[in-house]
């Protein structure tokens, strides 16, 4: 009778054990999803900015262009409208592709491992839609010049130093925020490979 009752009491502790471990499980999942969460939510925000405020920077250039009054051939003064419109049109769609690869980093529904997949497609679309932004923005900027007349060039230059540093401040940013994503994701999975 005893060694039934020493089985029973091991069973017992043996299911007691296993509640707590899934209890403990369900805790740690919840403190780092929360970690996952933040800076998720965080570049989803940024890139909805993006989204909402890109087309509004078109009629905004256009207005500038019109109140500068351009000088030039109206062949480049038709370029730099053209290339404007890539530009900011560029930036545009890649705020709202980088928004949809971030919809795709669901925490709560996939492995830990696709929701890394997905934030590396994240950082590379990244880099690659700065890199080619960079690219048109540089090219519009000196079609700016070249129509621009002298009184408004040190505007320019000071815009575009402005733009540089605000760039560069929100490039850090983003590259923060995606490290900690990253971060936050590979802490998860240690996690379940410890538990």
């Amino acid at each position: 009778m005893e060694i039934d009752d020493i089985r029973n009491k091991w069973r017992q502790l043996d299911e007691h054990v296993k509640v707590q471990d899934e209890k403990i499980r369900e805790l740690t999942d919840a403190v780092v999803a929360g970690k996952v969460k933040s800076p998720l939510s965080t570049l989803r925000r940024h890139c909805l900015l993006g989204i909402v405020l890109a087309p509004l920077m078109l009629p905004f250039f256009f207005w500038a262009y019109s109140f500068v009054g351009l000088q030039g051939t109206d062949s480049v003064k038709m370029l730099l409208r053209v290339m404007t419109v890539v530009f900011i049109g560029f930036t545009w769609i890649r705020e709202i592709v980088l928004y949809v690869v971030l919809g795709r980093i669901n925490v709560s529904r996939d492995s830990v491992l696709t929701s890394l997949r997905e934030t590396i497609r994240f950082r590379k679309l990244y880099h690659y839609g700065v890199s080619i932004d960079l690219v048109l923005g540089l090219i519009t900027v000196m079609l700016m010049f070249y129509c621009m007349n002298t009184a408004f060039i040190v505007g320019g230059i000071m815009g575009g130093v402005l733009g540089g540093i605000v760039g560069a401040r929100l490039y850090r940013y983003y590259k923060r925020k995606i490290d900690e994503l990253e971060s936050s994701l590979q802490e998860w999975d240690d996690t379940d490979d410890q538990i």
